[in-house]
């Protein structure tokens, strides 16, 4: 199949003007809050200067069987040479005032309530799963810190991915394969013939007799402790403690919980390389078929690349088994 590509700028195709100067573009996505990227490096034939800020709608495919959307990045920075351009530009997914600073207090509330006053605050879609209904707070603080990192913070806390995208502000238990935009991402099945390579880490991790999260109820005006573990260490003197305090049993009981995870887990790590495909995409489900025996088979993207060159289009992809997956993002500092 042919590969094939498009860029737009402002609503206005570049691709006759780029096509015969493309030495290479690349898109890397990312899960949850990490921004995705593209690098686009181009033969300078006195080609016209980028203005910062642009945004470039970039697409992906094959001729035979049409273009998929990538997505839409602003350009921050260009080098030139002699004979090549680089531009480099990151996912356009932040409204600017989702990094201003402010100060406030949540009470006897949800984190799903809390996700969706943020996003009717932005005017964006909120698309939130129904667990996070299911975690509470009598209070929580706010305090000269921006929703975008407000959001990291319970995110990184509660291992839930939250991620803003177009007008979207998507929140789910990390690993549920969904998109940005609420939808459900295909699933990607691979067999060893479908891959160009491959390779299997594997790694076991720290064993720790428990972990605690320690908490603080204000109607009572007492502190409390909930363990995670093969031993109950709810006394807060033994096993591994985490900072801060939790505004509930329930919190202090999923946090911990996350972080045991994390620390326990056995890790596996898969990657590969395959022919161009635009629907594999970070937070993607993944289906190994045919692998030899003893290769787990159900895994989820963790991050994904995309590389058009002269040579052809080319996908390289990480991932990690479910377990993984779930506590990779969570916050042990």
């Amino acid at each position: 199949m042919t590969p094939l590509f498009d860029i737009q700028l402002r609503n206005t195709s570049l691709f006759e003007k780029i096509q015969p100067y493309l030495i290479s573009l690349t898109i890397t996505d990312e899960p949850g809050l990490k921004s995705d990227k593209l690098d686009l490096v181009l033969a300078d034939q006195n080609l016209d200067i980028p203005q910062i800020g642009d945004l470039l709608k970039i697409s992906l495919g094959y001729k035979e069987t049409g273009l998929c959307d990538m997505g839409t990045f602003s350009i921050d920075g260009y080098a030139l040479s002699h004979n090549e351009m680089r531009i480099t530009a990151h996912a356009a997914d932040f409204l600017e005032d989702f990094k201003n600073p402010k100060s406030r207090s949540f009470e006897n509330t949800s984190l799903g309530n809390i996700v969706q006053t943020i996003a009717n605050e932005h005017n964006v879609v909120a698309r939130i799963s129904s667990e996070l209904s299911n975690i509470n707070f009598t209070t929580i603080h706010q305090t000269s810190e921006s929703d975008l990192h407000f959001l990291t913070r319970l995110g990184q806390q509660f291992n839930i991915l939250i991620k803003p995208a177009g007008n979207c502000l998507v929140a789910t238990p990390a690993g549920h394969g969904q998109a940005t935009s609420g939808s459900q991402l295909p699933e990607i099945t691979l067999t060893p013939d479908s891959t160009i390579n491959w390779s299997l880490q594997f790694s076991k991790k720290e064993q720790v007799p428990s972990v605690v999260a320690k908490g603080y109820d204000t109607d009572n005006a007492e502190e409390f402790f909930e363990s995670v573990g093969e031993e109950d260490f709810s006394n807060g003197n033994i096993g591994y403690s985490l900072r801060g305090l939790y505004p509930t049993r329930e919190a202090a009981k999923i946090a911990a919980k996350a972080v045991y995870e994390k620390l326990t887990q056995k890790a596996y790590t898969f990657t590969a390389e395959i022919p161009g495909n635009p629907n594999v995409l970070a937070e993607s489900n993944l289906k190994l078929s045919g692998f030899r025996q003893g290769i787990p088979t159900a895994w989820i993207i963790s991050r994904s690349t995309h590389s058009l060159t002269s040579v052809g289009y080319k996908t390289s992809l990480e991932a990690l088994v479910p377990g993984d997956y779930q506590t990779e993002f969570s916050d042990l500092a």
